[in-house]
Protein backbone atom coordinates (compact mmCIF):
# COMPACT_ATOMS: atom_id res chain seq x y z
CA UNK A 1 0.00 0.00 0.00
CA UNK A 2 2.74 2.16 0.35
CA UNK A 3 4.06 4.41 -2.15
CA UNK A 4 6.92 7.28 -2.79
CA UNK A 5 4.56 10.12 -3.78
CA UNK A 6 2.90 9.76 0.44
CA UNK A 7 0.02 8.35 -0.02
CA UNK A 8 0.53 5.68 2.54
CA UNK A 9 -2.30 6.37 4.35
CA UNK A 10 -5.99 4.60 4.47
CA UNK A 11 -9.12 5.16 6.57
CA UNK A 12 -10.81 1.99 8.50
CA UNK A 13 -13.42 0.99 10.26
CA UNK A 14 -14.28 -1.38 12.80
CA UNK A 15 -17.68 -3.11 12.48
CA UNK A 16 -20.05 -4.94 14.78
CA UNK A 17 -21.35 -8.14 14.32
CA UNK A 18 -24.29 -6.76 12.57
CA UNK A 19 -21.70 -4.96 10.01
CA UNK A 20 -22.61 -1.25 11.88
CA UNK A 21 -19.14 0.33 12.05
CA UNK A 22 -18.46 0.90 15.54
CA UNK A 23 -14.88 2.90 15.47
CA UNK A 24 -13.47 4.73 12.79
CA UNK A 25 -9.01 5.17 12.81
CA UNK A 26 -6.33 6.66 10.46
CA UNK A 27 -3.71 4.70 9.58
CA UNK A 28 -0.31 3.87 7.36
CA UNK A 29 0.98 0.01 7.38
CA UNK A 30 -0.42 -2.18 9.81
CA UNK A 31 -2.21 0.07 12.28
CA UNK A 32 -5.79 -1.55 11.83
CA UNK A 33 -4.71 -4.32 13.34
CA UNK A 34 -2.78 -2.94 16.26
CA UNK A 35 -4.54 -2.47 19.83
CA UNK A 36 -6.84 0.64 20.69
CA UNK A 37 -8.65 1.69 23.85
CA UNK A 38 -11.88 -0.03 22.02
CA UNK A 39 -12.01 -3.60 21.63
CA UNK A 40 -10.30 -5.16 18.25
CA UNK A 41 -12.78 -7.32 16.19
CA UNK A 42 -11.91 -10.24 14.33
CA UNK A 43 -10.04 -9.39 11.12
CA UNK A 44 -12.79 -10.03 8.65
CA UNK A 45 -14.37 -7.09 10.43
CA UNK A 46 -11.48 -4.38 10.09
CA UNK A 47 -12.48 -3.07 6.78
CA UNK A 48 -10.66 -0.04 4.78
CA UNK A 49 -13.01 1.97 3.77
CA UNK A 50 -10.37 4.24 1.40
CA UNK A 51 -6.70 3.99 1.30
CA UNK A 52 -3.93 5.20 -1.28
CA UNK A 53 -4.42 8.44 0.67
CA UNK A 54 -2.06 11.30 1.86
CA UNK A 55 -2.24 12.05 5.44
CA UNK A 56 -3.83 15.21 5.19
CA UNK A 57 -6.70 13.23 2.65
CA UNK A 58 -6.66 10.48 5.34
CA UNK A 59 -7.55 12.89 7.78
CA UNK A 60 -9.95 14.58 6.69
CA UNK A 61 -11.74 11.46 5.46
CA UNK A 62 -11.30 10.37 9.17
CA UNK A 63 -12.96 13.37 10.50
CA UNK A 64 -16.17 13.07 7.76
CA UNK A 65 -16.75 9.50 8.80
CA UNK A 66 -16.94 10.44 12.37
CA UNK A 67 -19.14 13.10 12.08
CA UNK A 68 -21.36 11.36 9.70
CA UNK A 69 -21.84 7.98 12.23
CA UNK A 70 -21.73 10.61 15.09
CA UNK A 71 -19.66 9.54 18.35
CA UNK A 72 -21.39 7.78 21.11
CA UNK A 73 -20.41 10.96 23.89
CA UNK A 74 -22.24 12.72 21.34
CA UNK A 75 -25.64 10.71 20.32
CA UNK A 76 -24.04 8.58 18.02
CA UNK A 77 -22.80 5.06 17.49
CA UNK A 78 -18.73 5.31 17.44
CA UNK A 79 -16.71 4.25 20.27
CA UNK A 80 -14.33 6.90 18.93
CA UNK A 81 -13.27 9.32 21.80
CA UNK A 82 -11.72 12.32 19.22
CA UNK A 83 -13.17 13.55 16.28
CA UNK A 84 -9.47 13.07 15.13
CA UNK A 85 -6.36 12.85 17.10
CA UNK A 86 -5.36 16.79 16.46
CA UNK A 87 -8.78 17.75 17.22
CA UNK A 88 -8.14 17.48 21.22
CA UNK A 89 -5.05 16.39 23.45
CA UNK A 90 -4.03 16.08 26.98
CA UNK A 91 -3.93 19.32 28.75
CA UNK A 92 -6.08 20.73 25.51
CA UNK A 93 -7.83 24.21 26.92
CA UNK A 94 -11.00 25.53 25.55
CA UNK A 95 -10.28 29.09 24.25
CA UNK A 96 -12.18 32.32 25.86
CA UNK A 97 -13.99 32.20 22.98
CA UNK A 98 -14.98 29.08 22.42
CA UNK A 99 -15.60 29.29 26.35
CA UNK A 100 -18.11 31.75 25.79
CA UNK A 101 -19.70 29.93 22.56
CA UNK A 102 -20.23 26.55 24.38
CA UNK A 103 -21.72 29.08 27.62
CA UNK A 104 -24.53 30.26 25.10
CA UNK A 105 -25.43 27.38 23.42
CA UNK A 106 -25.79 25.65 27.09
CA UNK A 107 -28.18 29.07 28.69
CA UNK A 108 -31.66 28.00 28.68
CA UNK A 109 -31.67 24.11 28.53
CA UNK A 110 -33.59 22.55 30.79
CA UNK A 111 -32.48 19.64 32.73
CA UNK A 112 -34.71 17.11 34.00
CA UNK A 113 -34.74 15.09 37.27
CA UNK A 114 -34.01 12.18 35.54
CA UNK A 115 -30.96 14.01 33.72
CA UNK A 116 -29.54 15.57 37.30
CA UNK A 117 -29.73 12.44 38.55
CA UNK A 118 -27.22 10.80 36.03
CA UNK A 119 -24.73 13.56 37.25
CA UNK A 120 -24.55 11.27 40.27
CA UNK A 121 -24.88 7.97 39.33
CA UNK A 122 -22.55 5.70 40.54
CA UNK A 123 -19.57 4.87 37.98
CA UNK A 124 -19.02 1.32 36.15
CA UNK A 125 -15.45 -0.11 37.39
CA UNK A 126 -14.51 0.56 33.99
CA UNK A 127 -14.85 4.19 33.96
CA UNK A 128 -13.72 4.49 37.48
CA UNK A 129 -10.23 2.50 35.97
CA UNK A 130 -10.41 4.79 33.00
CA UNK A 131 -10.77 7.78 34.94
CA UNK A 132 -7.88 6.17 37.29
CA UNK A 133 -5.49 5.77 34.49
CA UNK A 134 -6.11 9.24 32.90
CA UNK A 135 -4.75 10.51 36.42
CA UNK A 136 -1.65 8.31 36.95
CA UNK A 137 1.28 10.20 37.19
CA UNK A 138 -0.56 13.70 36.67
CA UNK A 139 1.01 16.34 39.22
CA UNK A 140 -0.53 17.44 42.17
CA UNK A 141 0.11 21.56 41.81
CA UNK A 142 -0.76 23.74 44.58
CA UNK A 143 -4.39 24.81 43.23
CA UNK A 144 -5.20 21.27 42.51
CA UNK A 145 -4.52 20.46 46.26
CA UNK A 146 -6.50 23.06 47.57
CA UNK A 147 -9.19 21.81 45.11
CA UNK A 148 -9.19 18.55 46.62
CA UNK A 149 -9.16 19.56 49.63
CA UNK A 150 -12.26 21.75 49.87
CA UNK A 151 -14.27 19.28 48.28
CA UNK A 152 -13.10 16.49 51.26
CA UNK A 153 -13.67 19.08 54.00
CA UNK A 154 -16.57 18.64 56.09
CA UNK A 155 -17.15 15.20 54.91
CA UNK A 156 -18.61 12.53 56.89
CA UNK A 157 -16.87 9.65 56.96
CA UNK A 158 -19.12 6.13 57.67
CA UNK A 159 -17.88 3.31 60.66
CA UNK A 160 -17.38 0.91 57.87
CA UNK A 161 -14.60 3.96 55.91
CA UNK A 162 -12.83 4.64 59.47
CA UNK A 163 -12.87 0.72 60.52
CA UNK A 164 -10.76 0.67 57.02
CA UNK A 165 -8.60 3.07 57.06
CA UNK A 166 -7.50 2.08 60.64
CA UNK A 167 -7.33 -1.24 59.70
CA UNK A 168 -4.67 -0.37 56.78
CA UNK A 169 -2.73 1.77 59.27
CA UNK A 170 -2.18 -1.34 61.57
CA UNK A 171 -1.35 -3.49 57.75
CA UNK A 172 1.34 -0.40 57.10
CA UNK A 173 2.76 -0.48 60.89
CA UNK A 174 3.51 -4.16 60.95
CA UNK A 175 6.84 -5.65 60.27
CA UNK A 176 6.88 -8.37 57.30
CA UNK A 177 7.96 -11.09 59.80
CA UNK A 178 4.37 -9.95 61.87
CA UNK A 179 2.11 -9.90 58.82
CA UNK A 180 3.49 -13.18 57.66
CA UNK A 181 2.50 -14.65 61.02
CA UNK A 182 6.41 -15.26 61.85
CA UNK A 183 6.84 -13.68 64.81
Amino acid sequence: MATNDGREYYVYQYLTEDNIPYYIGKGKDNRINCGHKVELPPTERRVIVKDNLTNEEAKEFEKELITKYGRKIDGGILDNIKINQWACFAGWKHSEEAKQAISEKNKGKKRTAEHKANYSKPKTSEHAEKIRQANLGRPYDAERSAKISATLKGRKLSPETIAKREATKRLKRMTKAEYNGNE
